[in-house]
């Protein structure tokens, strides 16, 4: 069954060793945004398009859902609050990246797996597992 009582709140995720991440919960017109973002990377084609398609996904995702974060500062140390500059360079951190994209964004696609039916439910399958892996599976 599906339930129309979404969570709204936004909630922290512990993303490293001492850093945690307060986040917006993904909503539809966040998912349609980053959907475009990787659509627009892959018609500009190239050779690592499917990838840069990914990362151009998950940065439309984190950069909407970024609220606060604890953690995290400029190269002396001093602590930076999440404009878009700073969310960019974070996302450039492999360990951040790669936990963002699996607790926060990787959850959200696979729940939308799993409340849909039948030809749409495979498709959004597809689409998380491509995230997951980071291979363009012709979803797009």
């Amino acid at each position: 069954m599906l339930k129309l009582s979404i969570d709204r709140e936004p909630f922290w995720l512990d993303l490293v060793p001492g850093v945690r991440v307060r986040f917006r919960p993904i909503t539809v017109a966040a998912i349609l945004v980053a959907r475009a973002a990787a659509a627009e990377v892959l018609r500009a084609g190239g050779e690592d398009a499917e990838i840069q398609a990914g990362l151009a996904f998950t940065s439309a995702l984190a950069r909407s859902g970024i609220a606060a974060w604890e953690g995290i500062g400029d190269a002396d140390g001093n602590p930076v609050g999440p404009n878009p500059d700073h969310i960019d360079d974070a996302l450039d951190l492999w360990p951040l990246f790669d936990a963002i994209d699996r607790l926060y964004v990787a959850p959200a696609i696979l729940q939308v797996a799993e409340k849909t039916p039948d030809r749409s439910r495979r498709m959004a399958l597809r689409w998380g597992r491509w995230l997951l892996r980071g291979v363009h599976d012709d979803v797009c």
